[in-house]
């Protein structure tokens, strides 16, 4: 009966001692973890960290960082504009003189042209004025007036740059005031010689009409070699239409001489205007 119970007791008794499982487990509790050993970093100015609230002194940053970007850009566009200014300011400068040293060597060309028409405004107005049928030579009267028709020349001034100036408003552009009151001055003057070349045009105009009651165009032979025929007479020898078409000759005469005043006028703001700009832009030895 007693082996009974112990075979029993046996049975309900674990396969391990209990003082053994009691160990185990112990071990077991002193084994390190991956958990336990991890280090928690906290980024307490973290922007990017999530529920993070931003005091004032990041609102600050991101704001000063925003503003010195904008800034930035806003001075290296202010300084490429400023390049491009003052490159086109050297060019109109440039242009400018070139403009005006064409203009200086054409109103010399116009004015030596218009001396030798004055010559011959005189020459025909005093055979007009002293004509006498009989003594007079017609064919000399012929020959004056032809030579009057194909003297003239007038100005045309180079206006490339004193138009792209005021229609692109790049008068601003230029910087040295001296050169400003020099481009001005000159561009008036461009106008008055314009204006007075329109009377001169006028008044030439005005006598060649006034020829045809005078002169038989038949006699202006354009395929002769001497242009002008040898038989060449007038249609008339009143006294009073020839005295007329003198004072014509000779108005137009006086007003061609003021012309050729502007030109003068003209030339000298030329070159005003060639010299202050080489000085102002260091130009002379470009």
């Amino acid at each position: 009966m007693k082996k009974v119970k112990d075979d029993a007791l046996k049975e309900d008794q674990p396969d391990h001692p209990t003082n053994g499982s009691s160990e185990e487990i112990f071990e077991e509790s002193k084994i390190p973890t991956d958990t336990e050993n991890m280090e928690v970093h906290h980024h307490a100015h973290d922007p990017a960290a999530p529920h993070h609230k931003k005091n004032w002194k990041s609102y600050f940053w991101e704001f000063m960082m925003l503003f010195l970007a904008v800034f930035c850009g806003f001075l290296a566009e202010w300084q490429l504009e400023h390049v491009i200014e003052h490159s086109r300011e050297k060019e109109f400068i440039r242009t400018m003189v070139e403009d005006a040293q064409i203009d200086t060597f054409n109103i010399e060309r116009v004015l030596k042209n218009n001396k030798k028409t004055l010559v011959y405004v005189d020459s025909l107005a005093n055979a007009c004025y002293n004509y006498e049928e009989g003594s007079s030579s017609d064919f000399d009267i012929y020959r004056l007036y032809r030579h009057l028709l194909s003297a003239l020349e007038g100005l045309k001034p180079t206006e490339r740059t004193i138009i792209q100036l005021n229609n692109s408003g790049g008068m601003r552009l230029i910087r040295n005031g001296a050169s400003v009151d020099k481009i001005i001055s000159y561009e008036a003057c461009e106008k008055e010689v314009t204006e007075q070349q329109e009377v001169v045009n006028k008044l030439k105009y005005e006598f060649a009409n006034a020829s045809y009651e005078l002169f038989n165009y038949s006699y202006f032979n354009l395929e002769s070699k001497s242009i002008l025929s040898p038989d060449a007479k007038l249609l008339l020898h009143d006294k009073l239409k020839l005295t007329r078409f003198a004072n014509r000759i000779s108005i137009y005469g006086g007003v061609l001489t003021k012309y050729n005043f502007e030109l003068l006028t003209m030339k000298e703001k030329a070159l005003e205007v060639i010299h202050t700009l080489n000085k102002s832009y260091h130009l002379e030895h470009k």
